[in-house]
C-alpha cells in the first residue's frame, strides 16, 4: 500500500489536523499560577505540563511535534488524556493507550501497522517526565520562595474552580473581562502604532474572535508575534484553554 493508499481514523485526522493543545509554556506561565513547569523532549516531541506542587495533578498540557502528522496525533491525544491525572498516573501510560484513544472502532487499528511503532515514543518521553519532574518541582518550589510575593502552590482543584468561574459567566461578561484585559495589556501598544482590535465574540468560552482595525489590518505581525502575545496575555489572566481566532 502506498503513502497515499494509507487508512488512518477519523480519530486520528482530527487530532493531526486540528491540534488544540499544541504550544508552549514558559516558567512565567508556571509561576503565574502557583504551578511547576515540566518540560520534556523525546525526538521529535517536547511536552510542556502545568502540575500543581499540592496533588502533583496535571492542570494543563501543551506540546510541539516536529515531526508529521503521527507525532502531531500522538502530542495531542496525549495532552488530553493527561489533564486531571497526577504525574505517576500519567507517567503509567503506554503507547497503546493513547493508540486505543484514537481509534474510531475498538477493533480497528487508528494508524497502518507500519505507524505503529511510533506509539512507542509515548513510553520513552514518560520515562523523562518520571525521572526529571522531582527535579522541576524543586526548581519550582525554590522560586516561588524567592519570588517577592511569595506566591503559595496552587492546587489543582483551586485552578479548576478558577476555570469552571469563567465557563459560568455570561457571554457578555466574558467579553468584558477579554476587554479589561486587553484594555491593560495589547491595546496600549497596538494603538501606539496607529491599530486596534475589537472582540467580535467568544465562542464556548474557548474561542475569542477578533477584527483587527486600523494599521494592524495591514501588519504582517497580526497573524504571528501580535496574535501570539493577545492569546498568552487573555490565558494568564482569564482561562488556560483560550484561542483567538481573527476575522479575515
Amino acid at each position: 500500500m502506498s503513502v497515499a493508499e494509507e487508512k488512518f481514523s477519523k480519530k486520528f485526522d482530527e487530532a493531526s489536523s486540528q491540534p488544540k493543545h499544541r504550544g508552549a509554556y514558559d516558567q512565567d506561565d508556571a509561576l503565574g499560577k502557583g504551578v511547576t513547569l515540566m518540560e520534556a523532549k523525546c525526538k521529535d516531541t517536547k511536552v510542556y505540563w502545568l502540575v500543581d506542587g499540592v496533588e502533583d495533578r496535571i492542570y494543563s498540557a501543551k506540546f510541539f511535534a516536529y515531526g508529521g502528522k503521527v507525532s502531531v496525533a500522538i502530542g495531542e491525544t496525549l495532552c488530553s488524556m493527561v489533564k486531571g491525572l497526577t504525574v505517576d498516573e500519567a507517567c503509567s501510560l503506554l503507547g497503546s493507550d493513547v493508540e486505543a484513544r484514537l481509534r474510531d472502532d475498538p477493533g480497528i487499528p487508528a494508524v497502518p501497522e507500519a505507524r505503529q511503532k511510533m506509539f512507542a515514543n509515548v513510553e520513552e518521553l514518560l520515562k523523562i517526565v518520571r525521572r526529571e519532574y522531582p527535579v522541576a518541582k524543586a526548581v519550582a518550589e525554590a522560586s516561588a520562595s524567592v519570588n517577592k510575593e511569595d506566591k503559595k502552590a496552587t492546587s489543582f482543584s483551586e485552578l479548576s474552580m478558577n476555570e469552571q468561574a469563567w465557563l459560568d459567566l455570561s457571554k457578555d461578561d466574558q467579553i468584558a473581562q477579554v476587554n479589561l484585559v486587553l484594555d491593560e495589556r495589547v491595546r496600549p501598544a497596538l494603538m501606539a502604532d496607529g491599530g486596534n482590535v475589537q472582540v467580535l465574540d467568544v465562542v464556548d468560552g474557548e474561542k475569542v474572535m477578533i477584527q483587527y482595525q486600523g494599521a494592524c489590518g495591514n501588519c504582517g505581525s497580526s497573524l504571528g508575534a501580535t496574535l501570539s502575545f493577545m492569546e498568552q496575555a487573555l490565558r494568564k489572566d482569564i482561562y488556560n484553554e483560550l484561542i483567538v481566532v481573527p476575522n479575515m
